[in-house]
This record gives C-alpha cells, sequence and structure tokens, in this order.
C-alpha cells in the first residue's frame, strides 16, 4: 500500500471518529435537553400546584372565620375545665362564692364515651342546694357562667323548708375536651392526604 492510499485511510478513519463523537454529543445533547424540558415542564406544573393550593387556603381561611372565632372564643372555657378534680373545684368555688351553705346531697361522677376522641369523658353533677330564692338562682347563673359547655339536664325547684327559701335539684354535665386527639386526627388527615396526592402523581 503506497503513502497514498495510507493517508486516504487514516483520513477515513479521522473522519469517522468524528462522525461517531459528533453522533453522541448529538444524542447526549438531545437527552439533556429533554431532561432540561421536563424537568421545566415538573417545575411549571409544581407552581400552578402550589398558587392553586394558596388560592384555596386562602379561600378556606375566609370561608370559616367565623367558625374559628367562634372557636377560638371558647378555648379558655374548654382549657379551664380538663379533668374531673377541676370540674369539682370550680363547683366548690362557686358554691363558696355565693354563700351556698345548705348543700342535701352533692355527687359527682366520670363517664367515658370511648367512641368520641374529641369528648372522650364528662363529669356528671348532681346537687341538691337549698338557701334563699335570689342565692339559688344567682348560684345557677355562676355555674353557667363559670361552666359554659356544661349540659343541664334536670333542673327542679320546689319550696323550702321556710318561705324564703327554694330547693332546688340540678343535675349536669360537663364535658372533658381532649383538644390533643383533635389535632393528633388533623395531622393524619393531612398525612394521609399528602400520601394520596403523592400516589396520584406517580400513577
Amino acid at each position: 500500500m503506497n503513502p497514498k492510499q495510507l493517508a486516504c485511510v487514516f483520513l477515513l478513519l479521522i473522519i469517522g471518529a468524528m462522525t461517531y463523537t459528533a453522533q453522541i454529543i448529538h444524542n447526549t445533547v438531545g437527552t439533556t435537553r429533554a431532561a432540561a424540558e421536563e424537568a421545566e415542564n415538573a417545575a411549571v406544573t409544581a407552581e400552578t400546584e402550589r398558587s392553586t393550593a394558596e388560592i384555596e387556603t386562602a379561600m378556606f381561611k375566609t370561608d370559616t372565620e367565623d367558625v374559628r372565632r367562634f372557636l377560638r372564643s371558647w378555648l379558655p372555657a374548654i382549657d379551664r375545665v380538663q379533668t374531673q378534680q377541676e370540674a369539682e373545684q370550680t363547683i366548690e368555688l362557686s358554691l363558696r362564692e355565693r354563700g351556698i351553705n345548705l348543700v342535701r346531697e352533692r355527687k359527682t361522677e366520670l363517664k367515658m364515651a370511648a367512641g368520641n376522641k374529641l369528648i372522650p369523658k364528662s363529669v356528671l353533677t348532681t346537687l341538691t342546694i337549698e338557701e334563699e330564692y335570689a342565692k339559688v338562682l344567682n348560684w345557677l347563673g355562676d355555674i353557667e357562667r363559670r361552666l359554659p359547655t356544661a349540659r343541664m339536664k334536670v333542673v327542679q325547684i320546689t319550696g323550702g323548708s321556710t318561705g324564703r327559701q327554694l330547693k332546688m335539684e340540678v343535675s349536669f354535665e360537663t364535658p372533658i375536651f381532649d383538644l390533643a386527639a383533635a389535632d393528633a386526627d388533623k395531622i393524619k388527615a393531612k398525612e394521609k392526604a399528602a400520601k394520596e396526592k403523592d400516589k396520584a402523581k406517580k400513577s
């Protein structure tokens, strides 16, 4: 093989190598461009979902503002009584401050509600008091002020031992709220919704 033929073969080899390299670079650029476009589309989709979520959150806050304001106003009353002992102490303090000295009967009972996570238990209080007319009614109003979440079940008023006295039999139930359980349920619900959303994206 003469020098000219060798030169032609060498030149062909160089051209082949350059062509192969150019194809590899072209394929790499195409793959990179496709990945970049996919990432850009994913970013646009994520931004759209974020904007939609922000709009939905703002609308939800606006729609539930009255309810949330109402619940916030009740939180101090809910936090005030969290145990049976606190319920009993509240009643004892009310009796003492209102000057109710003649308590014929007094009984408290803790009731459990296994199916209710928000209100797992309540305190049932039964009282029979006998005092002056004004003291009896003022005490009942004071109980409703101190325990606004309590539900009156029985209120029966009859005459007392003297003409100035009233005898009142009253039974009311004070719920004991478990706000931590409600918060835990909210967190679980959010986590479940997030998992379902991720699952939907993958599919």
